[in-house]
């Protein structure tokens, strides 16, 4: 891994970042039709461009050469704060993705220890995140628990 460099992502990677997460999801949730990916670009863009700047998005990127070979970002928000997070600061972990030929080697749990020493330098208290069996390694490795919290969902489709 001596060969990787990891670099936070400014608002000269939005572009990088726009297509990384396109195909991580296009891989999870398979073709799309030329409506929904203009629509998902253009909306990745806007808020890449938004967030990054404001602190609010932060990503972490590991680079092969000049290939992107491993990609992590966290959406830090805040909620009313509670007696466990007095502040309410909040970092959701998300778009982690290492490409096939880079697995194995470290990659994400450089990525993600990066993600949470980023967020504590924030102010951020509590990080959070959705993981794939194959990256549940990754997260627990790193001091995640699983928690037993209930979650809902309700989904809006236009």
């Amino acid at each position: 891994m001596n060969h990787i460099k990891f670099k936070s992502a400014t608002i000269n990677e939005v572009q990088l970042l726009v297509e990384s997460r396109f195909e991580f999801l296009t891989v999870f949730w398979g073709e799309q039709t030329e409506e929904a990916k203009n629509k998902l670009r253009t909306e990745l863009k806007s808020f890449f461009e938004r967030e990054i700047p404001l602190q609010t998005y932060v990503s972490w990127i590991a680079l092969d050469g000049e290939k992107l070979v491993g990609v992590g970002g966290m959406k830090i928000y805040q909620m009313p704060g509670s007696f466990r997070i007095p502040n309410g600061m909040i970092g959701y972990i998300l778009n982690m993705h290492t490409v096939k030929s880079h697995r194995r080697q470290g990659i994400a749990s450089e990525i993600v220890n990066r993600l949470v020493e980023t967020g504590k330098e924030l102010g951020v208290k509590l990080f959070d995140l959705h993981a794939s069996k194959e990256g549940e390694p990754v997260y627990v490795k790193a001091g995640f628990n699983k928690h037993d919290e209930p979650s809902y969902r309700k989904l809006i489709l236009e």
